[in-house]
């Protein structure tokens, strides 16, 4: 009877730790400063009775979204601040109970060093909602984002930052020109010289050969 009792009791616990563990994820985890990103919002199903109906992600204070890729049979909307960059983005749809659903957002990267928090709430068809706005190791985490300068330079997008290219390659090759040219200069007065000795010598033997003897 005891056993039959822990066994219920683990897999009770099981049962509960499921849930927390299929929350809201955001990717990557490290960011460097400055720099364009390609963020990854992952929405599982989460819930066995209830399908996802909508995601509401608030962006941190420095994020700059500028692009974003749309999921088939979800609607996006984006609300603003009062200064003008974006504060919430909004998607709406329907996401099977067994399913997960991830969305693609292209942000600059603030150029401080710090957390980046992204507190989401997932509403289900039913009317219930889960609010991802917890610490980490919580029941309903928070998804964090460290930008340190550790962090490799991503470019996504071509907007900016990343590792430019050596730009001292062509040198050579323009030293090698400028060689080239000279060393064609050269061969051209030198055929010069040598057509000009020609005329001149010819020159000089007609006149010698009008000279009376």
């Amino acid at each position: 009877m005891r056993s039959r009792i822990a066994v219920l009791a683990a897999l009770a616990f099981v049962a509960g730790a499921a849930p927390a563990a299929a929350h809201v994820q955001v990717t990557p985890s490290a960011v460097a400063p400055g720099d364009p990103v390609t963020f990854e919002i992952l929405v599982p199903g989460e819930k066995s009775e209830a399908h996802t109906t909508e995601v509401a992600l608030q962006v941190p204070r420095g994020v700059l979204p500028f692009a974003y890729e749309d999921q088939p049979g979800w609607r996006r909307t984006v609300q603003q601040a009062p200064d003008g960059t974006v504060d919430v983005i909004r998607w709406r749809g329907r996401l099977a109970t067994d399913g997960f659903v991830r969305f693609a957002v292209l942000a600059g990267t603030p150029e401080r060093e710090g957390d980046l928090v992204w507190k989401a709430v997932q509403r289900y068809s039913h009317g219930s909602e889960a609010a991802w706005i917890g610490a980490p190791g919580s029941e309903n985490p928070a998804p964090v984002t460290r930008v340190t300068a550790a962090a490799a330079a991503r470019n996504a997008g071509g907007e900016g930052g990343g590792t430019p290219a050596p730009a001292a390659t062509p040198a050579p090759a323009a030293a090698a020109d400028d060689g080239n040219r000279g060393a064609t200069v050269g061969i051209v007065l030198g055929a010069a010289g040598l057509v000009l000795g020609a005329v001149a010598l010819v020159v000089a033997l007609r006149r010698r050969e009008r000279v009376p003897a």
